[in-house]
């Protein structure tokens, strides 16, 4: 069962069920296992937490697109999958990144330009409109040393002990987010575009919200938290259906694959359920 307490009255209730399927989201569903002692025979729990980086790129100008004519060519966005590692190996970093595309027909930051008083209002009123940028969405590699723990001297507003976070990038992270921006700011000069200002440095952990990992599946108990089939190795009737699963993070938004591991774990409890297996 579950107790939980109410988020206005502060009331603590329980409720009891046959199964417990868990997906409160990567952190929530771990801290809540950690603070009841529960499925962490292995001590893998809140361990490689990974989560996708963001931030790194570039932000270029179209020509053609200035002093007014934007509006008949420029806006919209899209997506170009990963590339990297593929067919060649790179020797600087493992896995690979999606850039996020996008234009606009909008104004451009004035950090863009080197200018100041009426020479950057100048250049602002003549770019408005054109801006082209190329962002990184790029996997971070599953490490050990990378984990939430509980934090036993800071409670939330319901009194329940929080998570303490733990990671960081590693080369590979920022290897594989300079390979872009010189990619990115290549592609871009090649196309004829103005390459106003780039960025090769993500931002921190956690910008991306896409935590996965600190619920590992995998065949070996001692090694992972959960079988194939999102079910704790500890407790045949406990299933974690969120990001928590994941044994690598990917280039892609996670969300289609949580749905898609969600509806295999649920098939899979039902057919244990009518069988009386659980």
């Amino acid at each position: 069962g579950c107790r939980f307490v109410d988020r206005l009255s502060h009331r603590k209730m329980s409720v009891k069920a046959r199964v417990i399927v868990l997906a409160a989201g990567t952190l929530e569903t771990t801290r809540l296992l950690l603070n009841s002692n529960l499925g962490n025979s292995s001590g893998v729990m809140g361990h490689y937490l990974m989560d996708q980086i963001y931030g790194a790129g570039v932000v270029c100008s179209v020509p053609e697109a200035r002093g007014g004519k934007s509006k008949a060519i420029m806006g919209g966005g899209a997506i170009v999958p990963r590339f990297r590692n593929i067919g060649t190996r790179s020797d600087s970093f493992l896995r690979g990144y999606a850039f996020n595309v996008y234009s606009s027909t909008g104004p451009m930051g004035a950090r863009n330009f080197a200018a100041y008083g009426a020479e950057l209002q100048r250049k602002l009123d003549e770019y408005h409109g054109s801006a082209f940028s190329m962002t990184i969405m790029g996997e971070v590699l599953g490490r050990y040393e990378n984990h939430v723990r509980i934090n036993k001297d800071r409670v939330d507003a319901w009194g329940i002990p929080v998570l303490h976070v733990e990671t960081k990038y590693t080369d590979n992270e920022y290897n594989m987010a300079k390979d872009a921006v010189d990619t990115g700011a290549a592609l871009a000069q090649a196309a004829g575009f103005e390459v106003l200002s780039k960025n090769a440095t993500p931002n921190p952990p956690g910008y991306s919200i896409h935590e996965v990992g600190t619920c590992r599946m995998g065949d070996d108990p001692k090694h992972s938290v959960l079988n194939k089939w999102c079910q704790s190795h500890d407790h045949k009737n406990l299933f974690v259906v969120d990001g928590a699963s994941f044994t690598s993070a990917g280039w892609q938004n996670p969300t289609m694959t949580i749905l898609a591991l969600s509806m295999r774990a649920a098939e899979y409890l039902a057919g244990e359920m009518t069988r009386q297996n659980i």
